[in-house]
């Protein structure tokens, strides 16, 4: 037995001579802190962000009745679930008496604290956030910080987020911005060791039988994604310098779209950056001829940095920035990307902690949004804010979290700003932390146009769907040009085999040094415009199941493992997923023509060549010509609108047929 004394929804206890606080949290939910100082710090990162957001934080009172049980103490919850405690661990278990999670170790030193939870042998583990490598991170140490790394996929994360999803079902969230390691099961098998920085632990045992009613839970608990508007589950256009910094530049690439029967919903101006004023006036032209065609306008901002002549244009003084013990001038963090920039970058961001400060940033965004109609932005650079000690913050919190926490909160509140317009505004970011799916679209960047990153940005949108972020997109089959001399011969089918999974995505989105989609061929141009009009009649059924997302935190792009969580062959396959819950994708992410693909349990139909398939079988060597991608559509009524969304896609589908 060891120490405790219990409240009627709390128990403190000593364990591993730390002293430690368990409550219930809800069906099937518990969560243990550890203590600073002489107090259990209330406040995570997501009651932090709630609180951030003006949302009422619902602290934990429910009952607990602690008890004991062949000499542990037993905690037990009102939905059956319990506690049992002795000197060598803390385990959680289900309300039929089954081990979900096992804490077997805490200790702190110096401005760190770590724990131990122990790992089953053979479960995968997934989430993590944002990850190019693999979905699965089992035997993988990470450092859960965002780093900005051009092209690489080991170890590098934009968006990290400190939870784990088991094969098994159960999910471990370490709640806290503040930077975090996480070996799991690296350096001692079946063991997960977290080093918590900064902070105390505060973790989150999610301990139902279902994964999906744990993503729930999570998202009950960090934020559902609130639905974004319809327009932004098109095409969205965007392109680096040149052309887009003028307005010749974007009338040009308008023609091009419309002459080409190429659709398109919005551009993205990134040429167009907020505080130029000399350049408003053309602005305002390319807002009002978008508008009059039906399409929506973008611009493209870094993370909640104005600049030094911002207080002679807008009024926005050194009082609204934050500050730090040399001034308002910050530097990047310390993972800044040398490849971007050798030395450290300045940044001037707006407090964010300030009320004063957020309305004289909205009353400048107004000015864009109402005046000039813009819909939208894409908001980059969101890991570079800094967490040094000297940041000064105006309520004076401690600047530990802040390089998650910033971020995540601005980007919240500008997408709040632009869905205030009537056909609802959106924005895209490449970064975050907790909470990210508030967004609600993020994209996964930057890459080169080679296949070699083909595999690592479905992986990026399967690991976010399983850390609770649902929307994701990319720069369509490459931000940057090919470094190798087979891809940059063969541009066109990298582009062909990128566009084909994209169009079976949330969104399709051009950006990039790289070649437009009107500057092809006219072979690959034919392609692209059967698959982004087949995209485009994709929107209902992407609305459909959206609205799903946003009420469960299910992801559009879905892991198999959240199909079928009883399918062993589903643990390990990375490169397929559900489009929703009616269609399963198998792209081909090589130079090959052709693939392995897996078809879980249930009847499933080719889209395009009608052959239908029982499932619980691997397809060996399944032949997929170039401008072809495997879909299957599950029979039955997995959707309400599928049916008329492929009789609509039709005329597309048959194109795309004449190719096999």
């Amino acid at each position: 037995m060891i120490d405790y004394h219990s409240e009627t929804s709390a128990a403190e206890l000593v364990f591993k001579g730390i002293s430690v606080l368990i409550t219930n949290e809800g069906t099937g939910i518990w969560r243990l802190r550890s203590k600073t100082d002489s107090t259990f710090d209330e406040r995570g990162a997501a009651q932090t962000l709630s609180c951030d957001l003006g949302e009422e934080i619902k602290l934990s009172d429910l009952p607990i009745e602690t008890g004991e049980q062949n000499g542990c103490l037993k905690i037990s919850a009102s939905d059956g679930s319990y506690v049992l405690a002795d000197s060598d661990c803390i385990g959680f278990y289900s309300s039929d008496g089954v081990l979900k999670r096992k804490v077997s170790g805490i200790r702190c030193e110096g401005n760190s604290c770590f724990v131990t939870v122990d790992a089953f042998p053979d479960e995968r583990l997934y989430g993590t956030g944002e990850r190019f490598d693999r979905v699965n991170q089992r035997n993988k140490k990470l450092n859960l910080y965002a780093i900005d790394r051009w092209c690489q996929t080991r170890g590098n994360s934009y968006l990290p987020v400190p939870v784990l999803l088991s094969s098994r079902s159960d999910m471990v969230f370490m709640n806290r911005y503040e930077q975090s390691l996480f070996d799991i099961c690296s350096s001692q098998k079946n063991k997960i060791k977290i080093e918590q920085k900064y902070a105390p632990a505060d973790l989150y045992f999610f301990i139902s039988d279902s994964a999906a009613d744990n993503i729930t839970s999570y998202c009950r608990l960090t934020g559902f994604a609130p639905m974004p508007p319809d327009w932004s589950f098109g095409t969205l256009v965007c392109r680096y310098h040149p052309e887009f910094y003028t307005k010749e530049g974007v009338f040009s690439m308008i023609d091009e779209m419309e002459k080409n029967g190429f659709p398109w919903s919005a551009v993205i101006l990134e040429g167009f950056r907020p505080y130029q004023v000399e350049k408003l006036p053309e602005l305002r032209e390319i807002s009002d001829r978008v508008h009059s065609l039906g399409k929506k306008v973008m611009l493209y901002e870094q993370c909640g940095r104005f600049p030094k002549d911002a207080d002679k244009l807008f009024g926005l003084d050194d009082s609204y920035a934050v500050s730090s013990d040399s001034g308002v001038e910050l530097d990047e963090t310390s993972s800044y990307n040398k490849l971007d920039n050798f030395n450290k970058k300045k940044m001037r961001c707006i407090d964010l902690t300030s009320q004063r400060s957020r309305d004289k940033w909205y009353d400048f965004w107004a000015g864009y949004i109402d005046d000039i109609g813009i819909d939208g932005a894409k908001i980059d650079f969101c890991e570079q804010f800094p967490d040094s000690p000297g940041i000064k913050f105006a309520d004076g919190r401690n600047p530990a979290a802040a390089h998650h926490w910033y971020p995540t909160l601005y980007n919240t509140l500008q997408f709040k700003h632009f869905n205030s317009k009537p056909d609802g505004g959106v924005n895209f970011s490449r970064g975050g932390g907790i909470g990210a799916q508030r967004y609600p679209f993020v994209w996964a960047g930057d890459q080169r146009r080679e296949f070699y990153f083909l595999k690592p940005v479905v992986r990026a949108a399967l690991s976010l769907g399983l850390s609770g972020v649902p929307f994701v997109s990319w720069d369509m089959a490459g931000y940057q040009p090919s470094f190798n001399p087979i891809d940059k011969r063969q541009e066109n089918r990298v582009f062909i085999r990128g566009l084909e999974f994209t169009a079976f995505s949330p969104v399709i989105q051009t950006h990039g040094r790289i070649k437009r989609p009107y500057d092809f061929d006219d072979h690959t141009k034919d392609v692209y415009r059967a698959y982004s009009n087949l995209h485009e009649c994709l929107k209902p059924y992407l609305t459909e199941q959206a609205e799903i997302s946003c009420k469960t935190g299910l992801p559009l792009m879905r892991h198999l493992f959240l199909y079928d969580s009883n399918d062993k062959n589903c643990f390990d396959i990375e490169d397929e997923y559900m489009l929703g819950e009616a269609l399963l994708v198998a792209p081909v992410l090589s130079r090959f023509n052709h693939r392995n693909i897996y078809l879980p349990k249930g009847r499933w139909v080719n889209i395009f060549d009608g052959r239908e398939y029982e499932g619980s079988r691997w397809l060996k060597h399944y032949k997929v010509p170039l401008e072809s991608v495997p879909v299957f559509r599950l029979a039955g009524k997995s959707s309400g609108c599928i049916d008329d969304v492929l009789e609509k896609a039709k005329p597309f589908i048959d194109e795309i047929k004449r190719y096999n």
